[in-house]
C-alpha cells in the first residue's frame, strides 16, 4: 500500500475543487435593447458568434440602396448565441449590418434607417398584411449522427413565418412550432407547423424583444426550456432565413451552420467562494499551528 503525505495547502486546495456543485451562470444576457453587439457582446465568454457575411452588399440590393449610404435591413453580419442555465433560455441576436448612413431596422428591406414602410416593404415584419411575405426563421436541427457536415433531424423552428396564416401569438407573429417538412420547397419561411408556445407540458415559451424600429433596430428573441427539444451540452445545426420574395429591391440572408456546445462556463457563488475560503484558511492554520506546537 502506498501512503501519499499532503501539505496544509493541498487541503485547502482540495476544498476549493471540491465546491463545483455550488455554481452559476457567469455572464448571461443582462437585457435586449435591440443592439445587438452591445446585448451580445462577443467579449462575454458565453456569447458565441457566428460570421454570416463580411460584406454587406453581398445580399445583392439595389444600386440605388448602396448611393444612398443605406444596407437593407435583410442584409445580416452574424448571428449570436447565448444560453443561460439558470432559466433554461436560448437567447439569439441577428446582427444586421448598418450603412454609412446609419442602421436600418432589421426586415427594412431598402435600409432607410428611419425604418419609413412603403407599399413593397410594409412595417412590423408584415405583420397583419396577408399579402406581405416579410419572414424570418430560425430552423434548429438535431446533430446527425451519419454525417458530421450536414444537419440532423429538424425539430423546431422560430420567426416571423412567411404565410401569415402561421403567425404565432408573439410580437409581429413570432411563433416557435413545430417544422413542416412538407413546405420545405416553398422555404424555410413556410415551415412552420403546430406552434409550441403555451403553458401545456411540452410547451416552450418565447418572443421578440421589440419590434423593429429605429429605437430598437435589431432582431432579438429568446426561446425558454429549451432544453426540453435541444441538448444545448451536445450542440445542433441552425438553418436561417430573412427576407421577402416580394420586395423587389434587396435579396435574401440564407445560412446553415453548426453551433457547438452551448453549456456556459460557471463560476462559484460569490458566497460560497468566500465561505470555503475561510474554512480552507482555518483548516491550514490549525494545522501549521500544529506542526510549530510539535517543533
Amino acid at each position: 500500500m502506498v501512503f501519499r503525505r499532503f501539505g496544509p495547502w493541498s487541503l485547502a486546495l482540495g476544498v476549493l475543487i471540491g465546491m463545483g456543485s455550488s455554481t452559476s451562470h457567469a455572464n448571461g444576457i443582462k437585457s435586449l435593447t435591440g443592439n445587438v453587439e452591445a446585448d451580445f457582446d462577443s467579449s462575454n465568454q458565453d456569447t458565441h458568434v457566428f460570421e454570416v457575411s463580411n460584406n454587406p452588399t453581398d445580399i445583392g440590393q439595389s444600386p440605388w440602396i448602396t448611393s444612398n449610404g443605406w444596407v437593407s435591413g435583410w442584409s445580416v453580419k452574424d448571428v449570436r448565441f447565448n444560453y443561460d442555465t439558470t432559466n433554461d433560455t436560448l437567447y439569439v441576436g441577428i446582427n444586421n449590418w448598418a450603412g454609412s448612413k446609419g442602421l436600418a431596422p432589421f426586415g427594412q428591406a431598402n435600409g432607410d434607417p428611419s425604418g419609413t414602410p412603403t407599399s413593397y416593404d410594409p412595417s412590423h415584419l408584415g405583420y397583419g398584411d396577408p399579402n406581405s411575405d416579410k419572414s424570418f426563421a430560425v430552423l434548429f436541427s438535431s446533430l446527425n449522427p451519419s454525417n458530421s457536415k450536414q444537419p440532423g433531424a429538424p425539430v423546431i423552428i422560430a420567426g416571423v413565418p412567411a404565410d401569415k396564416t402561421q403567425n404565432g401569438p408573439g410580437i409581429n407573429g413570432f411563433n416557435v412550432s413545430t417544422v413542416d417538412a412538407s413546405r420545405a420547397d416553398a422555404g424555410l419561411g413556410y415551415m412552420f407547423g403546430k406552434s409550441l408556445i403555451g403553458t401545456g407540458p411540452g410547451s416552450l415559451g418565447g418572443n421578440i424583444a421589440y419590434d423593429p424600429s429605429p429605437s430598437h433596430p435589431q432582431l432579438e428573441f429568446g426561446i425558454s426550456n429549451f432544453s426540453k427539444v435541444i441538448d444545448p451540452e451536445k450542440g445542433f445545426w441552425i438553418q436561417l432565413y430573412a427576407g421577402s420574395g416580394l420586395d423587389g429591391v434587396a435579396g435574401e440572408t440564407h445560412y446553415v451552420y453548426p453551433i457547438p456546445n452551448l453549456v456556459p462556463q460557471t463560476i462559484p457563488e460569490p458566497t460560497t467562494v468566500l465561505a470555503w475560503a475561510i474554512m480552507a484558511g482555518g483548516v491550514a492554520w490549525r494545522v501549521r499551528s500544529r506542526n510549530r506546537a510539535k517543533a
